[in-house]
């Protein structure tokens, strides 16, 4: 216990002492912080304390850091508020509410990088507290990627926006997506195939035209004067995929793994079904089965790396999202060995004698034996309430 208590405090001191940090005016040292913050949350490693008393203001340095800052520093900063958007489950809303001025301002009139789409999303993802918040930020992902055929610097960043704003669309009810936001967007994403964009371009395009399929609501992404029809999407997207698998991709085995299942899902949409991923965390087996799971899974395990497992095996946030629920067992000797009784009977009575030492239901044995099964049971229960 006392261990325990050191350690505590002593996480607590690199805490306080890397947000101190951020307030220094020499950015080779702020950048030192973020990247602590970095590895903590990204293991999931978090003090309650601080978190309760500190987070705000590390918000605000992250912010000041992103808008006055350049380079590696916006970066870093920008990726320590998304991972303060997974880890602090109870005020990611407020995180979102205090960020949202400042980040909607970068993206409107700025020139964003990947990791501050990448942080917009992930605030909006795990704070917005109802559709409108979420198309709100869905919206201004939106307008990124109608500027991306206008200069380099959009185009450079086009894969993760159409990739952000997908992940947050696989987080809506499509009965509830607006009629009036969408419009044209399976125009923009189908000609994207067409044209000779590059594979991450076309490998994004081709994920959102396959969500947009699952969530049932074709009319609310088609535009009135489009004819663009399903089969024609389907059509587009295998000719995609065909083409993908022609090529040589041996190196970049995630998207050839991604567009085998994206294969399988609009191959089975005639079916109204959606084949299941199952995967195996630490043990404990996670099963997707839906796209829109599948898509919510990448993006969350691109961006945690290395931590996603921690945090799926211990971050409550992250197991609602995927309705898992890791099963801990308390490892203990087995007992389940029969119970032993020794007695000494005569050869004259046999019998009876063992009928009565052996079968009868109030017999040494029979009251051994049931001790020893009802210490099992409440064992086995006390392991199943860990």
């Amino acid at each position: 216990m006392e261990r325990h208590t050191n350690s505590s405090k002593i996480l607590l001191g690199y805490f306080l002492a890397n947000l101190e940090i951020l307030f220094d005016k020499r950015a080779s040292e702020r950048v030192k912080a973020l990247s602590f913050n970095i590895q903590a949350f990204t293991i999931n490693q978090q003090h309650p304390k601080f978190m309760e008393n500190n987070l705000i203001t590390l918000l605000d340095r992250c912010l000041i850091s992103i808008t006055k800052g350049s380079g590696d520093e916006i970066s870093l900063a920008a990726n320590t508020i998304g991972l303060m958007a997974v880890t602090a489950a109870d005020r990611a809303h407020e995180l979102y509410v205090e960020s949202l001025p400042v980040l909607s301002k970068i993206l409107n009139h700025g020139s964003p990088c990947s990791k501050i789409i990448e942080c917009m999303i992930l605030l909006a993802f795990f704070g917005a507290k109802n559709c409108e918040e979420t198309e709100n930020s869905m919206q201004l992902i939106w307008e990124l990627i109608h500027k991306g055929n206008a200069n380099k610097h959009s185009l450079s960043i086009l894969p993760a926006a159409i990739s952000a704003w997908t992940f947050l669309l696989a987080s809506m009810d499509g009965r509830r997506l607006s009629y009036k936001y969408w419009q044209g967007a399976i125009s923009y994403f189908f000609h994207l195939l067409e044209e000779e964009m590059d594979e991450a371009i076309g490998h994004a395009a081709c994920e959102a035209l396959t969500l947009i399929l699952e969530t049932g609501s074709f009319e609310k992404f088609s535009h009135r004067s489009s004819n663009i029809t399903k089969d024609e999407i389907i059509e587009r997207l295998n000719n995609f995929i065909l083409k993908f698998k022609e090529q040589d991709h041996d190196q970049n085995q995630d998207y050839n793994e991604e567009l085998d299942f994206i294969s399988d899902v609009i191959n089975l949409f005639e079916d109204d079904d959606c084949p299941k991923s199952s995967i195996n965390i630490r043990g404990h087996l996670l099963t997707l089965s839906t796209y829109s799971q599948i898509i919510q899974f990448n993006y969350l395990k691109r961006f945690l790396g290395s931590g996603f497992e921690v945090h799926m095996m211990g971050n409550k946030l992250l197991q609602n999202v995927f309705d898992f629920t890791p099963k801990y067992h308390v490892h203990h000797e087995k007992l389940w060995e029969e119970p032993t009784v020794t007695y000494f009977v005569p050869e004259a009575r046999t019998k009876k004698t063992r009928q009565r030492l052996f079968m009868s239901p109030n017999s040494a044995y029979n009251k051994a034996r049931t001790q020893l099964l009802n210490k099992n049971r409440d064992l086995t229960k006390d392991g199943e309430h860990q």
